[in-house]
């Protein structure tokens, strides 16, 4: 019986060690990511900015909603709204000789639904993220009109046209050209001219500079990081993945495939993840899809960041109300399950990543709240496992195979048990 389980410690020993020597630089990487004893919640919201008539009750209503949650420092839920800042001038692209592309802000077209924004922001409900200068790439909008390409007629049937989500999907980039598939890269000073406008417009709308950044249809490369970059932007949210364009099939190609959170760009922003979605109106993701999410997250000891776009509150008004009935069902839920959990926007998590002593900031009312407990030391194992096992298909059968998911069972049980 002793020669057997020496045999078997000898087995799992030898296994570790190869397995070191295949994986040393991921467990390395693995370990070194950000883990969090008290647990970030971020409600990350794309495409608020310009839109109909109901989008400023909408938006109230959802504030609403979320200043009835409280974290474990008092703090209330808070929205963060990646915020689109302008929308093509159909009359003034229409009389361009020859056509133009020209905008109409958020600001001076849409002033309802922009002191909705700052009045959430004052009660601190809402943080404002930069998500694009448009939703859409304006020179080739302009230019298919010119052509009189059918996939932007009808938006030229409306002089007060807002709605970018109606467009073909690869229409819908900002960054890339997509009037042809493959998508193209913008030139490098048509880049810069608009990513120099929107970071401009955007302090001067909401009266701080956006130090983080999402991008439309998360389509952006190495050049737009480092214009971003020189604009002060220290974080970038993903999906877990960047997209730096579409094939000839209309497919994202991914690169990189996989991102980490607290990784660095090319540039040396850190990446942000989300990591649960909300989207109910897509009809794939219902409160309790998305507890689950939530929890797998907590194993590991990762923030919790919600994706929910706008279009969730702006269609009709059953669609409204499921959704928001959704997310307050599931927000109740998350403070139940979560003893340690936090609200936070994107800004103040990349902050707390980059100085994790520092107290949680919100630059755009002023508040402070405590700094953010990271997980450190022996407790740290359990949910580094858990990393490794949900995102490594070959390690986990790897794992189960050799048996060696029974001792590292232990060590995470074992690491997870209170100090005397």
């Amino acid at each position: 019986m002793l020669t057997a389980l020496l045999l078997l410690l000898f087995w799992w020993c030898l296994i570790l060690v190869l397995l070191w020597f295949w994986k040393g630089d991921l467990f390395r990487r693995t370990w070194r990511e950000p883990y969090f004893a008290d647990t970030p919640v971020l409600i990350e919201s794309d495409d608020w900015g310009p839109g109909g008539d109901c989008h400023t009750t909408r938006l109230r209503g959802l504030l609403a909603c979320l200043a009835r949650h409280r974290d474990s420092s008092g703090r209330r839920a808070v929205l963060t709204a990646d915020t689109v800042l302008a929308v093509p001038d159909i009359p003034a692209i229409r009389a361009a000789r020859p056509t133009r592309y020209r905008r109409r802000y958020l600001d001076d077209a849409f002033p309802a639904i922009h002191a909705e924004m700052r009045a959430g922001m004052a009660a601190g409900t809402l943080v404002p993220q930069l998500h694009g200068l448009e939703h859409l790439n304006g020179d080739a909008f302009a230019a298919l009109y010119a052509t009189g390409d059918p996939r932007v007629q009808p938006a030229f049937g409306d002089d007060g046209w807002w709605d970018w989500e109606s467009l073909d999907s690869p229409l819908q980039g900002h960054y890339v050209d997509g009037s042809r598939l493959p998508t193209t890269p913008l030139p490098r000073e048509r880049a810069e001219a608009i990513v120099n406008t929107a970071c401009d417009r955007f302090e001067r709308m909401f009266g701080q500079p956006s130090r983080t950044t999402v991008a439309p249809c998360y389509l952006w490369n190495d050049a737009i990081e480092d214009l971003w970059r020189q604009h002060g932007i220290t974080a970038i949210q993903t999906a877990g993945y960047r997209c730096t364009g579409r094939d000839a099939n209309g497919h994202y190609h991914q690169d990189p495939p996989l991102i980490r959170p607290g990784e660095r760009s090319a540039s040396g922003q850190i990446y942000l993840v989300r990591n649960v979605m909300y989207e109910p109106v897509d009809g794939r993701n219902t409160p309790e899809s998305a507890l689950d999410e939530a929890m797998a997250a907590v194993r590991q000891a990762l923030p919790v960041t919600l994706s929910t776009h706008r279009y969730n509150y702006t269609r009709d008004e059953g669609a409204y109300r499921t959704s928001l009935e959704g997310l307050d069902r599931l927000l109740t839920q998350i403070e139940e399950r979560i003893p340690g959990l936090r609200y936070l926007a994107s800004p103040e998590l990349a902050a707390a990543i980059l100085a994790p002593e520092g107290p949680v900031r919100n630059a755009f009312n002023g508040e402070h709240f405590p700094p953010l407990r990271p997980l450190q030391g022996r407790r740290k194992v359990a949910p580094f496992l858990q990393r490794l096992w949900r995102r490594h298909p070959k390690l986990r059968l790897l794992a189960a195979v050799t048996g060696l998911a029974l001792p590292l069972f232990l060590a995470a049980r074992f690491s997870s048990r209170p100090s005397r």
